[in-house]
């Protein structure tokens, strides 16, 4: 049996299933429950009346520097509202309703040439036989240019859209020190005063992109939002529209080049790359644990659960559910089964699932395309995770390319 965490910070970079055994416990230094069953992570995501959204990092960071936080948004900035993933019904809507304009299987589709030659473009820096870190190279810089567009930002400054979503993903992963936390504010800040400008600009990105249409938002009947709302929800889109799908992507290449056939297994049926990628998603969920608040006193897996109490759901566990799924390991032949949690369930569902699976089904087919197999250029467990309660993805994945044959 696996060791149990002693806190909930400790679950940082775990992956699946704590070991107790137990589907509900609660963590015994936060305070905090822990709901680990395929079932019961499912039951408090499909029921938003008694589970809050509303979960603060204030109420979950006992070292978060609340009040110097807020001083420099107040000096620097504005101060961040709520607009999705932190949001309940009715206002939640409103803002989810804007962005469904942009993110539609159909959107996703017509983005499929755009998105395949950008695959290319990026493999056309790897030459075979040379060590090439595919984290760098081509997991991140893909979901991060396509989001780039839709927020009306430039290759140029690519950089910085990296570096404002790396400082709040370090801020929302229960691990961040004072420095960090303060670090973050001052980059959102920065973020906020790029974006206003951009927003003041409604030519610089296409008809339909989703800078063009939160900014036709803030005067439009029945959708009107204020600056807060307006950067808010940029500020969470950039760091939803890529971090996930990149941390995905790279799973995906580490399972490519460390199960032997695999690779010609998906070529020989290219029907089987769907089902590889789904697998993928559930094995390896990008997003390990979501928050909630419970409204009202509840029974949730036979405790009883009073008002307040927080809730940390391990979509990670969820996912290697042996009750729910018969196993918790990548299958051989890939199945591909839909009915996992990767992407959250319910209202808060992610509003970006179809186009992120467009982007790795796309990813995957290019890279079989191009190379005949791939090596892990390093010891596999000399790789290196990100450390957060939130995500989970891999920091570096070198690798080398071997050709086909001629």
């Amino acid at each position: 049996m696996t060791a149990q965490p002693a806190n909930l910070q400790e679950l940082a970079g775990w992956e699946g299933p704590s070991g107790r055994g137990e589907t509900l416990w609660r963590c015994p230094r936060s305070g905090i429950w822990i709901v680990e069953s395929d079932a019961l992570v499912r039951e408090v995501l499909s029921r938003p009346e008694p589970y809050s959204s509303k979960v603060s990092l204030s109420a979950l960071d006992a070292g978060f520097p609340a009040a110097e936080v807020e001083a420099i948004h107040r000096a620097e900035g504005v101060r961040f509202t709520r607009t999705l993933q932190t949001n309940d019904p009715p206002d939640h809507r409103r803002f989810r309703a804007l962005v469904e304009k942009v993110f539609t299987p159909r959107r996703a589709e017509e983005m499929a040439p755009t998105i395949r030659a950008l695959c290319q473009e990026l493999l056309a820096d790897w030459q075979a036989g040379a060590t090439f870190d595919a984290v760098a190279g081509y997991a991140m810089p893909l979901p991060l240019v396509l989001i780039a567009r839709q927020l009306g930002v430039s290759r140029e400054d690519l950089a910085l859209l990296r570096r404002w979503s790396d400082a709040a993903i370090v801020a929302i992963g229960l691990g961040a020190s004072r420095e960090q936390h303060l670090d973050a504010a001052r980059q959102a800040a920065e973020f906020q005063r790029y974006f206003r400008g951009v927003l003041a600009e409604p030519g610089r990105s296409s008809e339909g992109s989703l800078i063009a249409l939160i900014a036709a938002a803030a005067s439009e009947e029945g959708s009107r939002l204020d600056e807060a709302e307006q950067l808010s929800l940029l500020h969470t889109l950039m760091i939803a529209g890529h971090e996930t799908t990149a941390s995905t992507l790279a799973s995906a290449m580490l399972a490519l080049a460390t199960r032997v056939g695999l690779m010609d297994r998906l070529r020989s049926d290219g029907s089987l790359v769907k089902r590889f990628v789904e697998d993928v998603l559930r094995i390896h969920a990008p997003v390990q644990g979501l928050f909630r608040r419970v409204r009202e006193s509840v029974a949730l897996g036979g405790v009883e659960l009073a008002a307040g109490e927080l809730l940390c759901l391990r979509l990670g566990s969820a996912n290697r559910d042996t009750a729910r799924h018969g196993s918790s390991e990548l299958p051989e032949v890939p199945e591909g089964g839909l009915n996992h949690l990767a992407f959250g369930l319910g209202l808060h569902h992610c509003i970006g699932a179809a186009l992120a699976r467009r982007e790795l089904v796309l990813a995957v087919e290019v890279l079989l395309a191009r190379f005949q197999s791939l090596q892990l250029a390093v010891p596999v467990e000399s790789l290196v995770y990100t450390r957060s309660v939130m995500t989970r993805g891999l920091t570096s994945l070198p690798l080398i390319g071997v050709e086909h044959a001629a």
